[in-house]
């Protein structure tokens, strides 16, 4: 179908069959801090298991330590949550940055079986990372992982240290010499995984990238060919598929149409000739409607400040080293994490967003 796939907010008449939830997202406030939720009203169709071994559903956010209502720099996680319950299939793959250390990976895995009515697993970049500097307090530790629903996948390997890998920075400033950042929370994972349902194996990368003000603008192009290399390296390149999915801290373009490509990205999207032959789900959701391209994709940003960007990407790449179809594209905006929360529970804190950054998802088929 030659048209931007914006499944974005479904109500009960959008799916064939409405799915009881197994474990239901508790009526009062969870030990996270979340806030009291209503009963709700009329109960909403909600997602179901993918049992099509052809793709996976795969998402991909920077969930800034999983914000509540209560912290220094508050939001409402759960709010992506209950917009994944409103799609049509439940994540086969969750990639996330910014995640506190293994209790909060703990946390975050039960919540998305109480949510999804099955269980997940995941693993960190490492467990416990070192603190680092940060304006909000609920984001002194940060690192990247993994995870994925335990009746789809199975884990294979991945396995400390070379499971992972740090995100290079230019230092000294000006010196335009690339050395491993000195942050835990650039250091990206790696899991190989077992496709129960179709027998083909994927590997799963989470990264994240330095910022502009430390160092990130020069070697965003070294650390575009790292992430290429690393999903092929340490036993992880036999895999039938690759899905990488992080926060570049940087623009796929210069200028906010989305039209003029910085080097990175030109490098990475095998649709635009790059060398790295990666999908981008996005652009090809908004190459595949037909439209402008440019207008399609200024639609999508990601990250919000002076100007809205797109610096969360959602990539694919398969075992030949082409890229794989895409396809249902999405990229939740605020509001429709509020909406389905509302429907969900009938309650919702419109005024708290789920992340600074909006979350990317996509089937990625094989």
């Amino acid at each position: 179908m030659k048209s931007w796939q914006t499944r974005t907010f479904l109500g009960v008449a959008a799916l064939a069959a409405p799915f009881a939830l197994a474990a239901p997202a508790p009526a009062s406030a969870p030990a996270d801090g979340a806030e009291a939720r209503g009963s709700g009203t009329a109960a909403a169709a909600e997602a179901v298991p993918n049992n099509d071994p052809s793709f996976l559903q795969v998402y991909d956010a920077n969930v800034e330590n999983l914000p509540t209502t209560t912290e220094s720099c508050p939001g409402d996680w759960h709010d992506l949550m209950y917009y994944m319950r409103l799609q049509e299939n439940r994540p086969d793959i969750y990639l996330v940055q910014q995640i506190s250390n293994r209790a909060q990976l703990d946390l975050l895995l039960t919540r998305m079986e109480e949510h999804f009515g099955e269980s997940y697993a995941g693993v960190l970049a490492e467990n416990d990372p070192a603190d680092y500097k940060n304006g909000c307090s609920g984001k002194v530790k940060q690192t990247n992982g993994v995870i994925w629903r335990t009746d789809r996948l199975s884990l294979k390997t991945s396995a400390s240290p070379d499971n992972r890998w740090q995100a290079q920075r230019e230092y000294p400033a000006g010196s335009k010499q690339c050395v491993n950042n000195d942050q835990p929370r650039s250091k990206g994972v790696k899991a190989l995984l077992l496709d129960k349902l179709s027998g083909k194996t994927v590997t799963a990368a989470s990264f994240h990238w330095p910022t502009q003000d430390h160092g990130g603008t020069y070697c965003n192009v070294s650390n575009a060919g790292e992430l290429s290399n690393e999903l092929t390296e340490d036993g992880y390149g036999v895999a039938d598929l690759f899905v990488a999915g992080g926060d570049t801290n940087h623009s796929a373009s210069s200028t906010n149409g989305q039209d003029n490509w910085t080097t990175w990205y030109k490098a990475t999207n095998g649709d635009i000739g790059g060398q790295h032959r990666f999908r981008d789900a996005v652009y090809a959701g908004c190459a595949d409607a037909g439209g402008s391209i440019p207008d399609c994709l200024a639609d999508k940003w990601t990250l919000h400040t002076t100007t809205p960007r797109r610096i969360d990407f959602l990539l694919a790449r398969n075992a030949t080293g082409a890229p794989p179809r895409t396809s249902n594209p999405v990229v939740p905006t605020f509001d429709e994490g509020d909406a389905a929360d509302l429907e969900l529970t009938g309650s919702d804190n419109r005024d708290m967003d789920y992340s600074d950054h909006r979350a990317v998802g996509a089937r990625i088929h094989y």
